[in-house]
């Protein structure tokens, strides 16, 4: 098959905007949002549980400080979260030009066959789904916030 991308000249990459969005700035934007979320739940849900119950009979109400340190991992968690989404959101900014344009001319194949052979777009796919996962875990990383400034410690 002889494409823009596979003609053998060395000319054309798959994902010509690659040399824009380096590795870490595409795993810190698909992978930081959900990294935080994970932080945020495995730290604030055995703080909570020990402060309302830190041996065999529970308190009467949350020990001291409870609030404050799930507080404190839950804005940790919104400003990383939010970090993540900005890092997609330029990355995506800066591959605007690699799009499917210019795949499968020359091709025996369809359009879009011709795409998932090159992998033209991958670089942009992958900052685009970056900003869509930041964005998810950064408003259940508020939900969350939410739940420790609403709801009362140890249910009282």
């Amino acid at each position: 098959m002889a494409t823009a991308a596979h003609d053998g000249s060395g000319d054309a990459h798959p994902a010509p905007a690659r040399a824009r969005a380096g590795l870490a700035a595409l795993a810190f934007g698909l992978f930081g949002g959900p990294a935080a979320w994970s932080v945020q739940t495995l730290v604030n849900l055995p703080v909570a549980a020990h402060g309302c119950f830190p041996r065999l009979a529970p308190l009467a109400g949350a020990a001291s400080g409870v609030r404050g340190v799930a507080l404190a991992v839950s804005a940790a968690a919104i400003v990383v979260a939010a970090a993540a989404g900005a890092v997609a959101w330029r990355t995506w900014a800066r591959t605007r030009e690699e799009h499917q344009a210019g795949a499968g001319r020359g091709a025996a194949h369809a359009p879009e066959t011709a795409l998932l052979e090159t992998g033209e777009g991958r670089t942009r796919f992958l900052a685009l789904a970056g900003v869509l996962t930041s964005l998810t875990f950064l408003l259940v990383s508020v939900a969350h916030a939410g739940a420790v400034l609403f709801v009362p410690p140890c249910g009282v």
